[in-house]
């Protein structure tokens, strides 16, 4: 019987390692243009549009946004491209109106505890911004941890302890590049990275294409999702309340009140800029869903076609395994 193994190759490492030597030399060449907390937090509030895009869609198009993109897709189908669609359309109206990101930055805060500090006092300001913060290291906990399960499956790594160590190699990657040159790297990697990103991503949908055939992918859709696999509301698939609370969580709290999108707004030039800023980054918000669920579909039918993966990820009667992506790591080990 044919098994899935990892083919992670010298050559693969080599780029990786490339890769992460140029985000940290980023790191190092950023701090010579950080000279007050204005440049460390928002770059200096000088970003135009075309930058913005690319940071803005760069910092969201993260490895775990690539994973749960495509999980939901693998689980779910065709129609798991509602989110994708909603998150444009959200960003665009935003972009549009202004809609929350233009008063703050009016106002030329930092952050949004700085906000609710002028807006309601110093009491609220501590008291949001503990929240903030412990809600984003829960988050960025779970982040952190998804990433590093996904680096070890890829690469085949069979050291126990090697999800830990991935784990504190990317804290540390990150936390040497940010307090550094603070936003200013940020930035600059987050540039590095939408370019990177968007050419492999693009690459590998036409090579995933060629490699399962694009009839197969709305054959095999249908064949084990059924209707729910192309109808969001489906209430076998979706539903209409999956589908209203992606508009407010992937669409609205995404790009207007998440943290790491706010601060991009709060960085850019004027608000003229906010506004173009998030009319262009709704593609980019739009595509950071779809092109990733759309590998997870071209996955679904690579194994589904695959025998010794399709045990391993759907039960006997064609339905996909619940907890599938717990099985991933379990296949390439196999």
């Amino acid at each position: 019987m044919n098994t899935l193994v990892s083919n992670f190759s010298p050559i693969d490492w080599v780029l990786v390692i490339v890769y992460l030597s140029v985000t940290l030399f980023i790191g190092v060449i950023a701090n010579r243009y950080v000279r007050n907390m204005t440049d460390y937090m928002v770059a200096s509030r000088s970003l135009r549009s075309y930058l913005g895009v690319a940071t803005l869609v760069g910092s969201e198009l993260g490895l775990v946004t690539v994973m749960y993109a495509s999980q939901k897709s693998f689980t779910g189908g065709f129609a798991a491209f509602h989110i994708g669609l909603l998150a444009g359309l959200v960003a665009l109206l935003v972009g549009l109106t202004g809609f929350i990101v233009v008063p703050l930055r009016a106002m030329e805060v930092k952050t949004i505890p700085e906000f609710y500090e002028k807006r309601f006092g110093t009491g609220v300001r501590i008291l949001g911004g503990l929240i903030l913060a412990f809600a984003g290291i829960l988050n960025m906990g779970m982040f952190l941890k998804a990433g590093a399960i996904f680096v070890t499956a890829l690469t085949g790594m069979e050291d126990p302890n090697a999800v830990n160590w991935v784990m504190t190699g990317l804290i540390l990657l990150v936390l040497f590049y940010t307090i550094l040159g603070g936003m200013v790297s940020v930035v600059i990697t987050d540039y590095v990275q939408f370019v990177v990103l968007s050419i492999g991503l693009l690459l590998t949908c036409g090579l995933a294409v060629r490699e399962v055939g694009w009839s197969n992918l709305f054959d095999t859709v249908a064949e084990v999702h059924g209707e729910a696999g192309f109808n969001p509301f489906n209430d076998e698939g979706f539903g209409l309340s999956y589908v209203a609370w992606m508009a407010f969580t992937a669409g609205l709290v995404s790009c207007a009140v998440w943290q790491t999108a706010v601060m991009r707004a709060c960085a850019a030039e004027s608000t003229e800029v906010v506004k173009r800023l998030y009319v262009w980054s709704s593609i980019g918000f739009m595509i950071r869903f779809l092109v990733p669920q759309f590998l997870g579909i071209c996955a679904l039918v690579f194994f589904w076609q695959h025998e010794a993966a399709k045990a391993m990820f759907f039960l006997p009667d064609g339905t996909v395994v619940p907890d599938a992506t717990t099985h991933f790591k379990q296949c390439l080990s196999s």
